[in-house]
C-alpha cells in the first residue's frame, strides 16, 4: 500500500504565510514570505529560470481577495520503495481558510529524500532574464534528416549522441558521423539526446555517472557550454512527434547573466534563420513544423473542438 506524508511548509525562520506563483504544467513554483524572501519549491531551480523567460507567473489570489496562503505538500510513496512518486501541492487561504489542490508533481527519479527534507530552497533573485531559447517542432523522420544534414554540412558542427548501444543495451556517449546519426534515428530510435558544438567535447567533464549500464550525462550540459541540444522526440498521442531544441547565448553565473562567444551567437542565429525559412511557424514564434506534421497537428486539433 502506498504511504502518504503531509508536510506543512515553513522557512528556516519560521515563516508559514506565502504569496504563491505556480507554473502548473511544469510542476514548478515560487513562494514569497511577507518580508519578501523568495523560495523555489521542490526542484524548481532546475527549470524556473528557463520557464520565466517567456513571462512571469501571476500571484495566486483567493476569491476573498486575500493573496497569502499556508502551503502543504502531500507526498505519496511509490509501491515497494521508500522513494516519492508524486507530490500534491495544496494551499489554504490565511483569511477564509479555503483549501485548494493546486497541482500534482510526478517524480520519476531516485533518490527523493531531499524533496522531503528540503522541500523549498531560498532564491535570492527569482526574476532574472537571460538569452534562452526552447524551440519546438512537429517533424517527420525526413524533416529530422534535413535538420541534421544542415547541422553537419551547413553549420559544420561536431555532433555527439547519447544513445542506447545494441545489443548490449548500455548507454553510450560519443561523437558520431552523419552516417552513424542516420542509422541511430532510423534503425533503433533509442537515442536520448543529440548535442551540436563548434568544438570537441571533453567527455569526462560532461559525464555524471559511468557504470555497467553505461554513462549518464550531467543534467543540462548545454546551459553553460556552447552546445545546442536536440532531445529525443516526445510522442504526442494523435499529434505526432514533438522535438525540442534548446540553447542559450547567455548563462547564469552566481545569479548573473554572462555572455557566451560571438561565434556561438552567430551560429544560433544562422540556425534560427534556416528553421524559419524551411518550416512552418504558424504555432508561434519558436515553433518550426514540417508541412505534413503541421497539417496532422491541425487536423487533430480541429477534430477535438
Amino acid at each position: 500500500m502506498k504511504q502518504k506524508l503531509t508536510k506543512n511548509i515553513s522557512t528556516q525562520n519560521g515563516a508559514t504565510e506565502f504569496q504563491v506563483r505556480l507554473i502548473k504544467n511544469n510542476g514548478v513554483g515560487l513562494l514569497t514570505t511577507k518580508d519578501e524572501q523568495n523560495y523555489l519549491i521542490l526542484d524548481s531551480i532546475d527549470h524556473w529560470y528557463d520557464l520565466i523567460q517567456e513571462g512571469y507567473p501571476k500571484k495566486k489570489k483567493c476569491a476573498c481577495k486575500n493573496e497569502y496562503f499556508f502551503v502543504h505538500f502531500v507526498y505519496t510513496q511509490r509501491e515497494s520503495t521508500d522513494d516519492i512518486g508524486e507530490i500534491l501541492v495544496e494551499t489554504t487561504c490565511t483569511n477564509c481558510r479555503k483549501i485548494s489542490e493546486e497541482m500534482s508533481v510526478g517524480i520519476d527519479y531516485s533518490p527523493t529524500k531531499e524533496l522531503v527534507e528540503n522541500p523549498i530552497r531560498f532564491c535570492k533573485k527569482p526574476r532574472i532574464r537571460y538569452r534562452f531559447k526552447e524551440l519546438t517542432s512537429y517533424w517527420s523522420v525526413n524533416n529530422l534528416k534535413d535538420f541534421l544534414q544542415f547541422i553537419f554540412f551547413g553549420l559544420k558542427l561536431n555532433v555527439y549522441c547519447w544513445f542506447w548501444k545494441h545489443p548490449e543495451n548500455t548507454r553510450r556517449f560519443e561523437k558520431v558521423s552523419f552516417e552513424k546519426t542516420i542509422q541511430i534515428i532510423t534503425v533503433n530510435h533509442k537515442y536520448l539526446n543529440f548535442y551540436f558544438s563548434t568544438g570537441e567535447f571533453e567527455a569526462a567533464h560532461l559525464i555524471d555517472i559511468a557504470g555497467e549500464n553505461g554513462v549518464y550525462l550531467k543534467d543540462g550540459i548545454w546551459r553553460k557550454n556552447e552546445i545546442i541540444q536536440l532531445s529525443a522526440p516526445t510522442v504526442m498521442l494523435g499529434y505526432g512527434l514533438l522535438y525540442y531544441i534548446n540553447y542559450c547565448t547567455q548563462y547564469l553565473d552566481k545569479g548573473n547573466p554572462k555572455d557566451k562567444s560571438d561565434q556561438f551567437e552567430k551560429i544560433t542565429n544562422q540556425l534560427h534563420v534556416w528553421l524559419r525559412e524551411n518550416f512552418i511557424t504558424e504555432r508561434g514564434a519558436n515553433c518550426f513544423d514540417g508541412k505534413e506534421a503541421y497539417e496532422k497537428f491541425m487536423a487533430k486539433r480541429n477534430s477535438v473542438k
